[in-house]
């Protein structure tokens, strides 16, 4: 029975590589009878716990192979230490990198200078940053170190044939699963667009998607020149560079639309306490002239008296002066404008006034509100 194909876009290992430690680990634990801790920061000194108890099983032995073995785990213990060490340096100056990207306030220049910044934080010597529009790889900036005419030219010529995201195109499934890859033999390799291998003279490259939100905005293409051979922790690097990348173009365009509202809102700000001065100062004038006669309100079987003690007790902390003012004349039949002229406002101001009052007394309409008024107030409506 054959292996099964390995996973051709395998993702970020840091939670592998965790789980298959710990669990090597414990079976390790479990075979020599030691009691070794699983926790991060303690699988070294768990591995030479392991050692040093398997060397003192073969020591007991008598085997005359124990001294190898030992000088062999030994070896093996130290290849992995600087395995992580390397692996956590690479990682940092990644880091490092898009901290540098973070000073930008420009989210297209960010972009612009994330091909740079990747290679000069990695060990990775050429990239091609591409943004995604229109079903496309449309190339938006490149960097190939010590060689920037190469990359202007590169640029240039991808840019004029932008790959369709389609299948079976190798980048639409990692946009679609949105993990980094490793692509070997791109020279032949089926699924890779011919342009843009050719172009770049790939024969292995690395290729992750810029991830902002729920959205996949770009991909970043990467390698260490032409003809050369990529390795897991080189994925891993530009993995971490992508993600950084995306959160940081993120944020910068998170801040941005805060410095524009903060504008707008100062703009209006300083727009309405103009307003509020000309107003303030303006005169007050009232406008007389020719009016249309208004009719004479429908007689009440009593008269509405002037706003005095009972009615401002009556609705004391429910509505305003002004509010009470405009539902007296409401009550004495008056329309809208002529409550306008009679308390000097506008047409819109006593129409807020109109419909903050239903709100308040609950009521669904100008009759009903009358009809509360006057019941509070002790009176019968007409």
């Amino acid at each position: 029975m054959s292996a099964a194909p390995p996973d051709v876009l395998p993702g970020p290992i840091e939670q592998q590589l965790q789980r298959r430690l710990e669990l090597a680990l414990s079976e390790a634990g479990t075979t020599v009878g030691v009691a070794v801790p699983l926790e991060a920061g303690y699988q070294l000194q768990s591995l030479r716990t392991l050692i040093d108890a398997v060397g003192e099983r073969l020591a007991a032995g008598g085997s005359a192979d124990a001294g190898r073995l030992r000088a062999e785990h030994d070896a093996a213990l130290a290849r992995l230490q600087h395995r992580f060490e390397a692996r956590f340096d690479a990682l940092g100056r990644v880091q490092a990198a898009v901290g540098e990207l973070r000073r930008l306030t420009s989210p297209t220049e960010m972009l612009s200078m994330g091909p740079a910044a990747l290679c000069n934080g990695s060990t990775l010597k050429r990239a091609v940053l591409s943004l995604v529009s229109g079903g496309r790889m449309i190339a938006h900036a490149a960097h190939f170190d010590g060689d920037p005419k190469g990359a202007a030219a590169a640029l240039q010529s991808v840019r004029a044939h932008p790959p369709l995201l389609e299948h079976p195109l190798i980048e639409t499934e990692l946009l679609r699963r949105r993990r980094a890859t490793i692509v070997v033999d791109a020279h032949v390799h089926p699924r890779v667009d011919r342009h843009l291998v050719q172009t770049m003279g790939w024969r292995s490259y690395a290729a992750a998607p810029l991830v902002v939100g729920s959205h996949v905005i770009g991909v970043v293409h990467a390698d260490r020149g032409p003809d050369q051979t990529l390795d897991v922790l080189e994925r891993d690097v530009l993995w971490e560079f992508a993600s950084g990348l995306a959160q940081a173009y993120e944020s910068a365009g998170l801040r941005r639309t805060l410095r524009r509202e903060r504008d707008q809102m100062r703009q209006f700000l300083e727009w309405l306490d103009a307003r509020s001065g000309e107003l303030t100062d303006a005169p007050v004038t009232l406008t007389g002239g020719d009016r249309v006669p208004l009719p004479p309100p429908e007689p009440l079987d009593q008269p509405i008296p002037a706003a005095g003690r009972d009615d401002r007790v009556v609705f004391e902390g429910l509505l305003t002066r002004r509010e009470l003012d405009v539902l007296r004349l409401l009550a004495e039949g008056k329309t809208n404008k002529a409550i306008a002229d009679a308390l000097v406002i506008s047409n819109g101001t006593v129409k807020f006034h109109v419909n903050s009052i239903l709100r308040k007394l609950r009521a669904a309409n100008r009759a009903e509100a009358v009809s509360r008024y006057l019941r509070l107030l002790g009176m019968r409506a007409p």
